[in-house]
């Protein structure tokens, strides 16, 4: 996700927060009463009745779950402030026992069946005013709409889950609503009918499981238009847009004018495309982009004010890879879908536009890093308990930063080799930073404890104040480095900074040395002096370098 659908075209801003900053980042739900272990949820088959007027929505919804070997006799669900009507077994009218305090669901499941690891299911219905997780409000235009927001906790206030970023599950969709709407949800379209009284009903079919923030639905007054879809392992995705009547021109010609062609580009870059279609959808989100699973959120403002370009569309769409079909296990590893989506959405413009594209994003995010408060955190901030707060410049630019660092370190080839073993390894399931550091390290055949150890979990970045002399007698350039970052940042190691000795424009030498220790010479042996020492001058790491001439 983005801060404004306006976003640098590198996707490099933090998004906004609203009124969820409170909610505590666990590994597992937090507050609500799927904390506790217990039925693995294979899918949801939600049934979801939209209002003509007012703000009163009603559900049902059967789940689908695996017990554990033993125990796992009680299903936990998160749901907040909604109405639970009946519990049951599908099918039947045999009714179960649950309780229900406002924020957490416990339904008591009938005794085990004779084979523990078949799939069994639990029908429930409910109703209620949704105080967040799904949007029901007019559009700019006036219109009466439903956009659902989930991230990244707030599906459980409007949908009875597992609500929390590990776990991952179908989403199926049946959405009844006015007949001038038009629907759009998770998956690929499977059905339209239209009811007769002023309503249709609208069904989708995700067959991937995904994390529970990204599971949604649009209902508005909205127009498609069908881009030149991508072609996939002898399958064809449908790549649409989805906007209201006034703004698709703009849409379909400025931000969305080449969604086929960046997917193509992440396709050729990391993998297949991992869902049945790629859906971009103006909406009511609080964020400027929200990368639901083949159902992108955009909002609305930037269409209107048509201040919205392609770097948030790549951001998103790169999501699809990184943060849906992988998804990070805990809210703490959220660079591995922020720092992934901001890389990736400068490495996919380079692709399309050339390497300045990259130069230029990189140098960007380096900017927004660098005058942050956030340098004083690690990316990897367990301390942190709201999940707003790691929507910053550490997950997000030193998160991408990172990826071009490790790029850097191991070269192109096992990089490569390394994020598509990620991507085909952990596709629809869930990861930590170190899974993603055990692939890395098996594409380029060494440890890099020692990288992810300071880049991840130290925090701030090298700070270097270099001077350099000219030695007349023994006709060299001596160049002292020493690291001068607060202690608290710790030492880094910085195993190829290059230094570039120049007369005016012209480079006399240029040596790669390893930064790592608090305090190291370089000695250059040249035919006469330089004018100036030029400090990582291709921009491969993330530092700073203050540099002067001493007597």
């Amino acid at each position: 996700m983005v801060a404004a659908a306006a976003a640098l075209a590198c996707g490099a801003v933090a998004p906004l927060h609203g009124q969820d900053s409170t909610r505590e980042v666990t590994g597992r739900a937090t507050a609500g009463a799927a904390t506790a272990p217990g039925p693995a949820v294979r899918y949801y088959h939600f049934d979801i009745t939209l209002p003509d007027t007012g703000s009163t929505i009603r559900g049902r919804v059967t789940i689908g779950y695996v017990r554990p070997g033993a125990g796992g006799d009680t299903l936990r669900l998160d749901l907040v402030g909604m109405q639970v009507d009946t519990v049951a077994l599908p099918g039947t009218d045999v009714e179960l026992p649950f309780a229900y305090d406002g924020r957490a669901l416990s339904i008591a499941l009938p005794r085990r069946p004779d084979a523990p690891l078949r799939t069994e299911a639990v029908l429930v219905v409910w109703h209620g005013v949704p105080q967040d997780g799904l949007i029901l409000r007019p559009t700019a235009a006036g219109w009466p709409s439903a956009f659902a927001d989930n991230w990244p906790q707030r599906a459980r206030d409007w949908l009875p889950t597992v609500d929390d970023p590990g776990h991952k599950a179908q989403a199926w969709w049946t959405v009844t609503a006015p007949s001038a709407w038009s629907v759009v949800a998770n998956g690929r379209a499977a059905g339209r009918r239209d009811l007769g009284d002023g309503r249709t009903q609208w069904v989708y079919r995700e067959l991937h499981p995904i994390p529970t923030y990204t599971m949604v639905l649009g209902a508005s007054r909205l127009t498609v238009s069908r881009h030149r879809p991508v072609a996939r392992d002898g399958d064809t995705i449908p790549i649409e847009v989805w906007a209201e009547p006034e703004d698709s021109a703009f849409a379909d010609s400025v931000p969305f004018r080449r969604a086929t062609e960046i997917v193509e580009a992440m396709q050729r870059l990391v993998g297949p495309f991992p869902y049945e279609k790629l859906a971009h959808v103006e909406s009511s989100t609080r964020y400027g982009g929200m990368e639901n699973s083949t159902a992108i959120f955009y909002a609305e403002q930037p269409y209107v004010s048509r201040r919205m370009r392609e770097g948030v569309v790549r951001h998103e769409t790169a999501h699809q890879w990184f943060g849906d079909a992988v998804t990070e296990r805990d809210f703490h590893d959220l660079w591995l879908s922020e720092g992934f989506a901001d890389y990736f959405a400068v490495v996919v413009g380079a692709a399309l536009d050339g390497d300045s594209v990259l130069a230029r994003g990189m140098a960007g995010l380096a900017r927004g890093y660098l005058a942050s408060p956030d340098v004083e955190r690690p990316v990897v901030d367990d301390a942190v308990t709201e999940p707003a707060r790691l929507l910053n410049a550490n997950s997000y630019n030193k998160g991408a930063w990172v990826l071009h660092m490790l790029r850097g370190t191991v070269g192109d080839t096992a990089f490569w080799r390394g994020i598509r073993d990620y991507y085909r390894t952990y596709r629809d399931s869930s990861v930590a930073s170190d899974d993603f550091e055990r692939v890395m390290e098996r594409a380029y055949g060494r440890p890099l404890g020692w990288f992810f150890g300071e880049w991840l979990h130290q925090p701030g970045y090298p700070r270097l104040d270099v001077t350099w002399r000219w030695d007349a007698a023994a006709r060299q350039a001596v160049v002292d480095l020493a690291q001068v970052q607060p202690a608290s940042w710790g030492l880094f190691r910085v195993p190829t900074v290059a230094l570039e000795l120049r007369d005016g424009a012209r480079v006399l030498a240029r040596r790669v040395v390893e930064v790592s220790a608090a305090h190291q010479t370089v000695n250059v042996d040249l035919a006469g002096p330089p004018t100036d020492v030029a400090v990582d001058p291709d921009g491969r790491w993330l530092l700073t370098a203050a540099v002067r001439r001493v007597p």
